[in-house]
């Protein structure tokens, strides 16, 4: 029924208020993906209101509420609701925390660095600690470093793969040999839990996080990707790569 309604945030907003459990979750959904459009967030006082009054309501309702709204917050960039997500770090629930985390990063929240570092923990849930990783990346504040370091050696690959590309990002290159790896497609035959959409948008988030560095453990790779990669996506970015730094 959402498709057939207004899609305007305050519209939105006032169905989490008052709706059906359906339809508050629905909204908060909808939300969440009308806000990825920067020209569609509000920046009035009385939205940031409303939708700080609606999350704090939210933790007595269907966490998928929670979830999006959080997820809202996070895309419109606003640093008002940071206060708020941090908190949201010790929901019950574990996709609230997961969404909190996230948002934490989308916006840059720097007072949560402390909060994300203890959740690298491994006695923390995988996807804490991934969506922790991802978001420090985001944050880049050298602190996380020596923690973000430790994780290359974690027993769990996607923890590995995604310190390294944070740790790339605040210009610490320990993961380069991680990197190296996710570029070359055989390396992902040890993952059979590993699909082929995902070898490829593996390979192409690391060409776009090296694009415009060079570094000369790359280059073989790079090299093979440019002559041999069946993706033609791939194969072409990674000669623009070849041809612009190396």
């Amino acid at each position: 029924m959402l498709t057939y309604e207004k899609q305007d945030p305050y519209h939105l907003l006032n169905n989490i208020n008052s709706g059906s459990l359906t339809k508050r979750w629905q909204s908060a959904y909808e939300l969440s993906n009308l806000m990825s459009d920067v020209d569609k967030i509000p920046t009035d006082k009385l939205f940031v209101n409303q939708i700080i009054t609606m999350y704090k309501k939210s933790i007595h309702d269907d966490p998928r509420v929670r979830t999006y709204l959080a997820l809202a917050m996070g895309q419109t960039k606003n640093i008002d609701f940071c206060s708020h997500l941090i908190s949201g770090l010790n929901d019950e629930v574990l996709e609230n925390r997961i969404a909190s985390i996230k948002s934490i990063g989308m916006i840059g929240c720097s007072e949560a660095v402390s909060g994300l570092n203890s959740i690298l923990d491994p006695s923390y849930n995988n996807q804490e600690r991934l969506a922790s990783i991802i978001s420090l990346g985001l944050l880049k504040d050298s602190s996380s470093i020596y923690n973000l370091v430790t994780l290359l050696d974690d027993e769990e690959p996607n923890i590995r793969w995604d310190a390294a590309i944070s740790l790339y990002k605040m210009e610490n290159y320990s993961g380069n040999n991680i990197l190296e790896n996710l570029l070359n497609r055989e390396y992902y035959s040890s993952y059979p839990q590993v699909d082929e959409i995902e070898i490829d948008n593996a390979i192409l988030t690391v060409l776009a996080l090296i694009s415009k560095t060079s570094h000369v453990e790359f280059e073989d790779e790079l090299t093979k990707l440019a002559e041999k990669e069946k993706n033609i996506k791939i194969r072409e970015f990674a000669m623009k790569i070849l041809i612009e730094n190396y």
